[in-house]
């Protein structure tokens, strides 16, 4: 697929049946509570959140991307679709700790007829008041276009397409994975589009305070980058208007992608710059800083994963302090019953300025088997557990979940979402919240 990297595709195929290579080369296993400001996962269980009402047979879910603005009012996006059927967008709203069911977004009018589409990121200035981006495929090219939905007092307006750089391809290839607003009402996006060399650059849009969304403009890659970079910013976190922190990945080689990091000052991008990989790091095609976030102005932390041998990846963390990305160091934390050196990934990170921290992901258990994860940084030590999915949940051969995205308010009540699969097979949406 155009565009789409190894990390975010192979990730997130698995809800439309297909597992990709990164759930093959992560594990983990089941584990206990970890204290995050006084409790853990809530009931250390996740919970369903019901598709859209919209077929009669069976759906496929999942959400990516979640933004909470007060203990138990959350607002997350992800995919759905029929048995055998690509997927569309979809949004649910969390209020007083219960999830409502789903509701689909209405895409571009130049969406194709079975579109695979999906929301990648969302950011809320208050509850009914938020921002949702993604992807969709359009017209008989089938290339995948970056798309952007809003929502104003609980109602949500039929998405469109944004201006892309001045140098993309036509027909036009791009894709949004990240977003971050402020509380003045402006906003930054993140993702990547494809030049018209046929190159994979990353692109970044921003929306004014008074609700207008200028052209997106490329970040440079890193000097190191391959001709092609294929790159992408996967996550994003914004300090105030104008001040941004982008993270994801690029191509040094064919067979090697890189972290990297791109810092805004003052309204100006700068040009990307590596993250160095922890020692002992191989190359490998899903090496990332997959998302990022700052417990305060000064200070930022990012997260992701590289490959520790051919059979085995690790989670890392960076920090980011001043414009300056620190070499990025491993996570060891294994959940209690996993092996000593059990895989991990992370794909979403969420910091409160107590500096308590939540990160999620998932790994392989002991049985060989992909399962959600946490992890929890407090007082510099990083904790880890599995997340029970929920009742229902394929326990055997099948068995297959993990975590996206999540969001924390307060000192440390966070809410987390991603997928899991039942014994028959199908991928279901799920989400769990901090005690």
């Amino acid at each position: 697929m155009p565009l789409l990297s190894v990390l975010a595709y192979n990730a997130r195929a698995a809800v439309s049946g297909a597992v990709g290579v990164l759930m093959f080369i992560i594990p983990a296993a089941p584990g206990p509570t970890v204290a995050l400001g006084g409790g853990g996962l809530e009931d250390h269980q996740a919970s369903a959140v019901r598709p859209p009402a919209s077929t009669r047979v069976v759906q496929s879910t999942g959400l990516f991307a979640v933004a909470c603005v007060a203990a138990e009012s959350c607002t997350a996006g992800g995919a759905f679709g029929a048995a055998g059927r690509p997927l569309k967008p979809m949004v649910a709203a969390q209020a007083h700790g219960r999830w409502n069911r789903a509701i689909p977004l209405l895409l571009p009018a130049n969406a194709a007829e079975q579109p695979y589409a999906q929301v990648s990121g969302i950011a809320c200035r208050n509850a009914g008041n938020c921002v949702a981006v993604g992807n969709y495929q359009y017209g008989r090219s089938g290339n995948p276009q970056a798309f952007i939905a809003t929502e104003s007092h609980g109602a949500w307006a039929r998405a469109f397409a944004p201006g892309l750089p001045a140098n993309a391809a036509t027909p036009a290839s791009a894709q949004f994975e990240a977003i971050a607003c402020t509380g003045n009402g402006s906003c930054e996006a993140v993702g990547s589009y494809q030049d018209s060399s046929g190159n994979g650059q990353t692109m970044v849009l921003a929306r004014s305070p008074s609700g207008h969304w200028g052209p997106a403009t490329e970040i440079a890659s890193p000097p190191n980058a391959a001709a092609n970079p294929d790159a992408l910013m996967t996550g994003i976190t914004c300090t105030a208007p104008g001040a941004c922190v982008a993270v994801g990945n690029y191509s040094v080689s064919a067979s090697q992608f890189a972290p990297m990091g791109a810092v805004e000052v003052r309204g100006a991008w700068r040009r990307a710059t590596e993250i160095t990989v922890p020692r002992g790091a191989i190359p490998s095609t899903f090496t990332a800083i997959t998302s990022i976030s700052c417990p305060a102005d000064s200070q930022c932390l990012g997260v992701g994963q590289y490959a520790a041998s051919a059979t085995q990846s690790r989670a890392m963390a960076v920090t980011e302090s001043g414009g300056r990305f620190g070499r990025a160091v491993p996570i060891t934390a294994v959940p209690q019953g996993g092996r000593q050196h059990s895989s991990t990934y992370l794909l979403g990170v969420s910091c409160r300025p107590s500096g308590i921290c939540l990160a999620v992901g998932g790994g392989r258990n002991s049985a060989g088997h992909s399962v959600a994860m946490y992890m929890t940084l407090s007082a510099g030590h990083w904790h880890a557990a599995f997340l029970p999915a929920p009742a229902g949940a394929t326990a055997g051969r099948r068995q297959l979940s993990a975590l996206f995205s999540v969001s924390c308010t307060g000192r440390a009540r966070c809410s987390a979402v991603g997928y899991y699969q039942d014994r028959f097979g199908v991928t279901h949406a799920e989400a769990a919240s901090t005690s």
